[in-house]
Parts: structure tokens; sequence; C-alpha cells
């Protein structure tokens, strides 16, 4: 292949993900401590776990947290966060420029710091994700999390994560996100739902 079929090639290739419509992330949180995600000072950050979405995510898609049986909020599925990606920072490039947030437990030289959130053995599935996600438009709902409405419970997924279901109910998410910073602002509006555990 020629350098200049190469570039042309190259040149469509990024046309293509820059137009690429916004993907809608759900996915089932199993705690909510500040570990993962973190709302702190006007900023959300998706620093560890979720290495998937965190590895494959692009500005402009949307990540919805729904609260799972071992947060013990009923029966009834909640929306702990929603968050529209703003920036994509590496894991490396966060712990040089984010040190000081709470979820910020790896070194610039991707070791393990001591933290309240996790232990050696996440290690490996934390540095998979390669990225951290951050946003400066999201709203946070925590302790004042929201019953998924009965016309988006399909995005509700078995367990892990999904995206491709969730295409059809993309207007009305952005609706109900829409609507929340319309009445409570950006940022995070509750604290969240559980106590920080003792890691390595």
């Amino acid at each position: 292949m020629n350098a200049q079929l190469y570039h042309k090639i190259l040149i469509i290739l990024i046309i293509l993900i820059i137009t690429m419509p916004a993907r809608l992330y759900t996915y089932i949180l199993q705690g909510d401590n500040g570990g993962a995600p973190c709302a702190e000072e006007g900023l959300f950050s998706l620093a560890n776990c979720k290495p998937s979405i965190r590895r494959c995510a692009r500005k402009g898609d949307i990540i919805v947290g729904i609260s799972g049986t071992k947060m013990k909020l009923g029966k009834k599925k909640r929306i702990i966060f929603i968050a529209v990606v703003t920036d994509i920072v590496s894991m490396r490039e966060y712990a040089i420029n984010y040190s000081l947030r709470i979820d910020s437990i790896y070194s610039p030289e991707l070791e393990l710091l001591p933290n309240p959130f996790h232990n050696c053995g996440h290690r490996e599935t934390d540095l998979s994700g390669k990225n951290v996600l951050l946003s400066d438009d999201f709203v946070y709902f925590g302790k004042k999390h929201i019953a998924v409405p009965d016309n988006l419970n399909s995005i509700i997924p078995g367990r892990g994560h999904q995206y491709k279901p969730n295409e059809p109910h993309k207007k009305t998410l952005n609706r109900l996100f829409n609507e929340a910073k319309i009445k409570n602002g950006c940022g995070k509006i509750g604290e969240y739902n559980n106590k920080k555990k003792r890691g390595c």
C-alpha cells in the first residue's frame, strides 16, 4: 500500500469515528462509595472497574449507573448517575494530573497505591481498562437516586453492561437527563450510598 492511499484510508477512518453516533452505556453498580465512579469538585471520573467501557467509550458517549442487588436499594432499579463523556485520559495521565482525587489509586508507574477501594487482586482488571473517562456534564444522584422509569426498563442490563440494546432509548434517556439538569443543575446532588472499604 503506497503512502498516499494509506493517508486517504486513514482520513476516511477518522471521519467515520468522528461522525459515529454517541453510544448509551448502562451498567450495574455493585457499590457506590466514590471509588468507581467518583464525583467530586464538579468532575465525574471513572478511573477503575468497568475496563470494557473505559477502553471503548468515546467523547460524547453517555454512561448511566444503575443500582445492583448488593446496594440494597429495593427491588426497583435506581439510577445513581448519568454522565456524558467529555474527556478521556490515560491512566498514567490521570495519576499525574489528578493525583489528589480519591479514586486516583495508581501511581504514574501504574503501581497500586494504598487506598480504601481496591486491593492488589483488582490491579489486572483495572489496568486493562487503559483509560479514565471524565465528565463535566453529569448528574450524580447518589443517595437522591431516582427510579428507572418504566419506559426505560430495557436499558437495565442483566449483568455487567450493555449498549446495543439501548440504541432505541437514547432520546428518552436524554430527555430524562435534561430534565434532571434543569431541576438540579449539573454535578453531584447526593452523597455516595455506601461506605469505603479498606483495600491494600
